[in-house]
């Protein structure tokens, strides 16, 4: 928690309300990037809905509004549906941008309507974030929690810019003026750390970092992150066990597959992802089709470093279980390969290739 406080802190921007409206659907200013493999776009603002694409990082949409926490976009195809608003950057901040409030004050009146004299439904506490709806004369129109909606006055709350989070999945990141390897170096960026998204092309990503510097970090060192207020301290908690997770699994790459072992100098599929997370206190069963009974079932469009992704590698696809990795972000996978050209500890892409059409399941443990 310390970490998003000093994050949050570090860009908080006070801007004048009233929020601007979207423009006319098609302008130049409603354009967005998505920032994340795989995601989905689904019918409504519901993770249960139907799924209607797989967006691709990197792939531009157009915002036609918004709604809590989901954008709803408008693909080059006509294809229209919301997706979740951590995923997507727009190009015109500004507009579209969702903003957060965060209380400056304690026990901040949380109002039903804009109005001194209105039904206060409860208290709110100082650091605590809303998101903001709309304005009106000197108050906000808030939401907290993802669905309690009611009115806060405007001078206890300062607003920023809410640009998606990620998180570094490597050591000594480099963060460059440009998007090349030929880009001048700004900083060393630690494992772990957070920084803003603010932007996405052509494999780099544009980001703030925690004190006010601008570059570009290359796709494979950073990982975006879902910050949802409700589970916050348990994903926070996990993340650092996930990330030690991928960078134990990733000081493995090379160690030989042999059919039936589990560390530490070769392994087969369950036996690496058994090995790995019985490091970090975490006991899964011994084979794969054990370990796909375990933990919360995750579509693929929801995945995040460290989950569980099985698949049938068995001639056809039933659905039989006969394989598993790793997820390490960016749309790849960790695991010890049995295929007859790298019978090893390898890095997989999960979206291209064999492995797209043999994926059956993904599982969180952490």
């Amino acid at each position: 928690m310390a970490i998003i406080n000093k994050l949050r802190s570090a860009f908080i921007i006070v801007i004048l309300l009233p929020i601007l409206g979207l423009t006319a659907y098609g302008e130049e200013s409603n354009r967005a990037v998505v920032i994340a493999e795989d995601v989905v776009l689904r019918e409504s603002t519901n993770e249960e809905s139907k799924v209607l694409e797989n967006l691709s990082i990197g792939e531009h949409v157009e915002i036609i509004s918004n709604k809590n926490n989901w954008y709803k976009l408008k693909l080059a195809s006509g294809t229209t549906g919301w997706v979740f608003n951590k995923f997507i950057v727009p190009l015109d901040p500004q507009k579209h941008q969702v903003k957060k409030g965060i209380i400056r004050a304690n026990n901040l009146n949380f109002r039903e309507k804009p109005d001194l004299n209105s039904n206060i439904l409860f208290q709110l506490s100082k650091d605590d974030e809303v998101q903001i709806l709309d304005s009106k004369d000197n108050w906000y129109n808030v939401i907290v929690d993802l669905s309690k909606k009611g009115w806060v006055y405007s001078d206890y709350v300062e607003v920023k810019l809410d640009y998606p989070l990620g998180q570094l999945i490597d050591a000594g990141v480099n963060l460059r003026k440009k998007p090349s390897l030929d880009g001048d170096i700004i900083d060393k960026l630690n494992l772990n750390s957070y920084v803003y998204i603010k932007d996405y092309r052509n494999s780099w990503y544009n980001v703030l970092t925690t004190d006010n510097k601008v570059g570009w970090i290359y796709k494979e060192s950073l990982n975006p992150v879902i910050e949802d207020k409700k589970t916050l301290a348990v994903s926070r908690s996990a993340s650092r066990i996930s990330i030690g997770i991928i960078k134990s699994a990733k000081e493995l790459l090379g160690k030989p597959y042999v059919y039936g072992a589990e560390g530490p100098s070769s392994f087969d599929c369950s036996g690496f992802t058994y090995y790995l997370f019985k490091k970090y206190n975490i006991n899964l069963p011994r084979t794969a089709r054990e370990q796909s009974t375990v933990g919360t079932k995750i579509s693929r469009g929801s995945l995040q470093m460290a989950d569980l992704i099985f698949f049938d590698t068995s001639g056809s696809n039933n659905g039989e279980i006969s394989h598993v990795g790793i997820y390490i972000g960016g749309g790849k996978f960790i695991h010890a390969s049995s295929g007859k050209n790298s019978q090893k500890v390898v890095i997989s892409n999960l979206n291209e290739g064999y492995y797209k059409s043999r994926f059956v399941v993904a599982k969180r443990v952490v």
